[in-house]
């Protein structure tokens, strides 16, 4: 796990005591960049607009800003999750987002989120899973 991380969590990693790779190597650790794309993604749903000052429309916005005046409130959020992907995740590409149909409706709101992720070795298809639930929080599973 070397470029494939951001360097604030290199550094992070090396100040905990994990593990340092002892040889660099030149190939691409793919389920590691997936993984840092689910951390982002995480970051990146359960932010709002108006909470970075440097960037006041990073993240979602208020989910009353979603649903207002908009007759389907699901397809609106839907909506807002591929929007916010598209702009604020530039290793994927071609993002799409489907409602899940859960067994427990009307508890969270599942969406999955298939994508083209580039990387250094070339492009990867990738999915991720999305569940909000009441309180308005975003989980990421890939």
């Amino acid at each position: 796990m070397g470029r494939e991380q951001t360097l604030l969590r290199r550094i992070a990693g090396r100040a905990s005591g994990a593990p340092r790779r002892t040889e660099p190597s030149t190939t691409e650790d793919v389920e590691a960049l997936m993984e840092s794309v689910q951390h982002d993604l995480v970051r990146l749903l359960n932010s709002r607009h108006g909470m970075s000052e440097c960037l006041p429309d990073y993240g979602l916005p208020a989910l009353s800003d979603v649903t207002v005046g908009v007759g389907d409130h699901v397809q609106a959020m839907q909506d807002a999750v591929q929007t916010t992907i598209e702009k604020y995740e530039p290793r994927l590409r071609r993002v799409r987002v489907s409602r899940v149909m859960d067994e427990d409706e009307g508890r969270s709101l599942t969406f999955r989120v298939d994508a083209v992720l580039i990387g250094k070795s070339g492009e990867h298809r990738v999915w991720y899973q999305t569940s909000m639930a009441g309180d308005g929080q975003f989980d990421v599973e890939g």
